[in-house]
């Protein structure tokens, strides 16, 4: 992640906070929280910095809102490849339900516009939210893995060289993976 957690926090502690969290401990919450709150909104501003343009939405609040529907998620923690699964899920929602909501505002509304700088490299154009979350849902049932190394790298802003410690692959796998995951969306995306 873009942010260090303090120096004695491992990714092992990290691992077991997230399971007691799930077995309903407040304080490994209230724990992993102080940990991993700075790297979430690290995480928050360098997406919106990299790829909301026009996004209206402040670092501070896109990480709290992610912190609400992470604190709201029923689930079962198994470790941090997990909860990077679960944070880019909740990023790309959030994004989704703002660019609806700021479409349904303009004239003519009910067509939703993204204007991120990964989905135009992707298609090369301004893209639509709801084609774009199809798209990754669509990835996603074809190839897990490929589907999640471009979220880490897109939505989470990971570098390759941590999307492959993440998720135990290779860097150049990762980059095997993002190449074939940016041909497919192009391609499935293309008008």
């Amino acid at each position: 992640m873009t942010a260090e957690a303090p120096a004695d926090v491992t990714r092992q502690d990290v691992t077991v906070l997230l399971r007691a969290w799930g077995g309903g401990d407040a304080v490994a919450a209230s724990r992993l929280t102080d940990i991993v709150y700075a790297q979430v909104r690290a995480m928050a501003g360098k997406h919106l910095r990299q790829n909301a343009s026009g996004m209206t939405l402040q670092a501070t609040e896109l990480a709290h809102e992610m912190f609400l529907r992470l604190l709201e998620a029923e689930v079962e923690w198994r470790d941090r490849r997990h909860f990077y699964g679960v944070v880019s899920a909740a990023l790309r929602n959030i994004l989704i339900d703002t660019a609806r909501a700021r479409g349904s505002e303009k004239r003519g509304g009910g067509r939703a516009h993204v204007t991120l700088s990964a989905a135009e490299e992707l298609v090369g154009t301004e893209g639509d939210a709801s084609g774009l979350d199809e798209a990754l849902r669509a990835l996603q049932a074809i190839d897990e893995r490929k589907h999640e190394i471009i979220e880490y790298h897109y939505l989470l802003g990971l570098k390759r060289e941590e999307i492959a410690e993440a998720i135990g692959v290779s860097v150049p796998t990762v980059d095997r993976d993002l190449r074939f995951a940016k041909a497919w969306l192009r391609e499935r995306l293309a008008p």
